[in-house]
C-alpha cells in the first residue's frame, strides 16, 4: 500500500514536471500574441527612429524573430542603458536586442545567446589633437588635455575607466549625445563600439576635416540577445534563430544595407562598398529574403509607432 502511494506521488510529480517544461517563455509569448523587445535609444544603425518609427538592424532582426514565433512585436526604449537589464528582469520586456555586449558581469543576471555581431572598442577625436598616423583607441592615451565622452553604464565606460582618470570622463545617455557634445566642444574625444564610430564618421562628411575616426581593432567583443534566466528551451531556440539568419544570408544582407548602402542615412553617406549589389543579389534566396524584409518594414511603418 505504501509502495503504491509513493508510486502515485512520483507520477503526479512527473506530471507537474512535464507540464512545466511545456509552459516556457515561447508558449507564454505565443499565448499573449506579442513579444516585447527592449531596444537601444538612438544608436544607428542598430536602432534609430525615422519618421516616428523604429528602424535599424536590431529592429529587423526582432521583427523577423516575431514572425517566426507567429506574434506581433512591440518595442520599448529605456531612457538610459543601465535600465535595460532591470526592465527585463522586472518583466517589462521579454528580450533585449540592443547591441548589448556579452560580459561575465551581465551574465550573472541574464542569459546571453550566441553572438550575432562582432565589434571592437573605437574612438573619435579632434584632428588637431591626433597626429595623422593615429588610428586606434589606445592613441587617445597620448592626447593632452583629454575630455572623453562615453555612453554611460556601458562596456565603453567600463573600459575607459580602466585606462583614463575619472576626471576626464564625461557620461552621456547615448553615444549620439556624446558625438553631439564633441561637435559642440564639450569633449574632445568620444569612445564607442566600432560600428557606431564607422557609421557616424561616414554619415557626417561635413565634419571629416575636424574629427578623425580611430577604428583599428583593439578588442574583440560580441553583441548578443539577452533573456531572463531559467528557460534553456527559449535560449536554444534563439540560438537556432541566430544560426538561421547567418546561414541563409539574412544577416549579411542586413549588414550590407545598413553599413554599405546606408539608404537610411538619406544620401548623407559616401557609399563605400567592397561588394556590388549584383554580387550580393546573385543568390536568389537572398533576393527573396530582401523582399520579405521590405514587407515587414512596410507592415511596421504602416501602423502607429510600436514602441513606448
Amino acid at each position: 500500500m505504501r509502495r503504491m502511494r509513493w508510486l502515485m506521488i512520483l507520477v503526479l510529480l512527473a506530471g507537474v514536471r512535464v507540464e512545466g517544461l511545456h509552459a516556457g517563455e515561447i508558449e507564454r509569448i505565443q499565448s499573449k500574441g506579442e513579444i516585447v523587445v527592449s531596444i537601444n535609444r538612438d544608436y544607428p544603425p542598430f536602432a534609430m527612429s525615422i519618421d516616428g518609427h523604429p528602424v535599424g538592424l536590431d529592429i529587423d532582426l526582432a521583427t523577423l524573430m516575431a514572425e517566426y514565433l507567429g506574434v506581433a512585436v512591440r518595442f520599448i526604449q529605456p531612457e538610459t542603458y543601465d535600465q535595460q537589464i532591470p526592465k527585463l528582469l522586472a518583466g517589462e520586456s521579454d528580450i533585449i536586442i540592443a547591441a548589448m555586449t556579452r560580459t561575465v558581469e551581465r551574465g550573472l543576471q541574464v542569459r546571453f545567446t550566441d553572438p550575432y555581431y562582432t565589434v571592437s572598442q573605437a574612438a573619435m577625436v579632434r584632428r588637431d589633437l591626433a597626429p595623422p598616423m593615429d588610428d586606434s583607441y589606445f592613441d587617445l592615451l597620448q592626447v593632452k588635455g583629454l575630455k572623453l565622452g562615453v555612453k554611460g553604464d556601458t562596456t565603453h565606460e567600463q573600459f575607459a575607466r580602466e585606462l583614463f582618470p575619472a576626471e576626464v570622463i564625461h557620461r552621456f545617455p547615448t553615444a549620439a549625445a556624446a558625438a553631439d557634445a564633441l561637435l559642440r566642444g564639450e569633449v574632445n574625444a568620444v569612445v564607442a563600439d566600432s560600428p557606431f564610430v564607422k557609421v557616424w564618421h561616414e554619415t557626417n562628411p561635413d565634419h571629416y576635416m575636424k574629427v578623425a575616426a580611430l577604428l583599428a581593432p583593439v578588442t574583440r567583443e560580441y553583441y548578443a540577445f539577452a533573456i531572463r534566466p531559467g528557460d534553456p528551451e527559449f535560449l536554444g531556440w534563439l540560438n537556432l534563430f541566430i544560426d538561421q539568419v547567418k546561414i541563409d544570408g539574412t544577416l549579411d544582407l542586413l549588414k550590407y544595407e545598413y553599413f554599405e548602402e546606408m539608404a537610411w542615412a538619406r544620401g548623407k553617406a559616401a557609399k563605400k562598398s567592397g561588394m556590388t549589389r549584383a554580387e550580393m543579389l546573385k543568390n536568389e534566396f537572398v533576393a527573396r529574403k530582401k523582399a520579405m524584409i521590405e514587407e515587414r518594414r512596410k507592415a511596421l511603418t504602416g501602423t502607429t509607432p510600436s514602441y513606448d
